[in-house]
């Protein structure tokens, strides 16, 4: 699922007079004063000193792209997606991701999708971080990796994405208990309860 809007409240006490501009921003939003947020937004995302610079990116991209309060510009999104992803801005490479990932207004490309997925969650998206662990598992945009989906999936589930739990019993069930072993053991700080290990069976044909 692509993040549809997010716009960052936090106030930064260091370099307040620049804040101020993207909070008037915000305001302006928030009261459907549309042309004069987006104005506002690109002063900001235009200003290199700007602290909240890749979130006014971010803010024009998601406008938009969604066409809140203005026509929908799907290329002039892309733009600065682009432009905030270079910045770090987690949320623009999570959707940046999600669109290459699903071919949305660009040509599909899993493996842009994958390592803008990775850079996402590197910085903490838990969605970013699901997306990841299940190109892992299924090798899609990337070599397939059992045991960095184990872990992605793993702090996916701690971040909040409750549908890792899915995988992670998928993938305690598909390798065997000695695989189990070593990832639980290398993982334990990842792992809140312990994974009960599959229970061996003794073949009943098996002489004494």
């Amino acid at each position: 699922m692509k993040t549809l809007l997010f716009f960052a409240i936090s106030i930064l006490f260091s370099n307040i007079s620049y804040s101020n501009d993207y909070l008037t921003a915000l305001e302006l939003f928030n009261k459907r004063k549309i042309t004069e947020s987006v104005e506002l937004f690109r002063k900001v995302a235009t200003n290199e000193k700007d602290p909240k610079r890749s979130d006014a990116m971010y803010n024009l991209a998601i406008i938009f792209d969604n066409g809140f309060g203005t026509q929908t510009n799907k290329t002039r999104a892309l733009y600065y997606y682009q432009a905030a992803s270079e910045l770090s801005n987690m949320y623009a490479q999570y959707n940046l991701g999600w669109k290459y990932y699903n071919g949305e207004n660009v040509n599909k490309d899993v493996i842009k999708a994958f390592d803008l997925y990775k850079s996402a969650s590197n910085y903490g998206h838990p969605q970013a971080m699901y997306n990841l662990a299940h190109m892992y598992y299924s090798g899609i945009g990337t070599v397939k990796n059992i045991k960095l989906a184990f872990k992605t999936f793993l702090n996916a589930k701690i971040s909040g994405i409750s549908e890792s739990n899915y995988f992670i019993d998928k993938i305690s069930q598909e390798i065997t208990p000695q695989e189990l072993l070593v990832l639980t053991e290398e993982f334990s700080s990842l792992i809140e309860e312990k994974i009960p290990l599959p229970v061996m069976v003794e073949n009943e044909n098996s002489s004494d």
